[in-house]
């Protein structure tokens, strides 16, 4: 279903700053969310212009390019974002242009995991669900609530200091005031994405 509202929204927001790159994705993703796929692909493409390794941006794009029938820019994109992917410890992302690769029938990159040891668990360290790495847990919870026990139960330090600096950048390029609640949904499902943590 088209939210035209929202759509028009990040145009503006994209109008007034065409170096907003989260400007650009909100645009691409909202109007992949209303079946536009080919629509989509500019915004995605000026997302990558501006940060070539925000990893994301080429999983939507590839989506985009794949509905819109271009399956060979699909490929070429999804293979290039893959690899980006797997360098930046961004495995949501990976894992979900993986599965469209397969899908289009193209080769999945190789790459060599990291795996975690028994004795590294019961050192206190955990398998990062972002970056595959192993890592020590960080020394207490970033905040208080389920959230917060599930980012350090799996979640390493330096992926959720990377999250700190995206997340101001969230707040200041999408223009979020924290104190309103569909603005804190916004903010979380960033954060989630960001760190590879399931929606719900």
């Amino acid at each position: 279903m088209i939210d035209q509202e929202r759509i028009d929204r990040f145009k503006t927001m994209t109008e007034a700053d065409p170096t907003n790159e989260l400007g650009f994705f909100s645009l691409g993703r909202a109007f992949l969310d209303g079946g536009m796929a080919a629509e989509a692909i500019q915004p995605l493409q000026r997302v990558i212009a501006l940060n070539s390794s925000f990893s994301k941006a080429y999983a939507l794009l590839g989506m985009a390019q794949r509905q819109s029938g271009d399956s060979a820019g699909a490929i070429a994109t999804l293979t290039q974002g893959y690899r980006i992917a797997h360098d930046r410890g961004d495995l949501m992302p990976r894992n979900d242009m993986a599965m469209m690769l397969k899908e289009l029938g193209a080769p999945v990159p190789e790459i060599k995991e990291e795996q975690i040891a028994e004795e590294d668990l019961q050192a206190g360290k955990l398998k990062c669900r972002r970056c595959g790495r192993v890592a020590p847990k960080m020394p207490e919870q970033p905040f208080g609530g389920d959230l917060g026990k599930t980012i350090h139960d799996s979640i390493c330090g330096p992926c959720f200091r990377e999250w700190i600096g995206q997340g101001t950048k969230v707040i200041n390029e999408l223009r979020l005031n924290l104190v309103d609640k569909q603005a804190q949904d916004i903010y979380d499902q960033h954060m989630k994405e960001y760190l590879n943590l399931p929606a719900e």
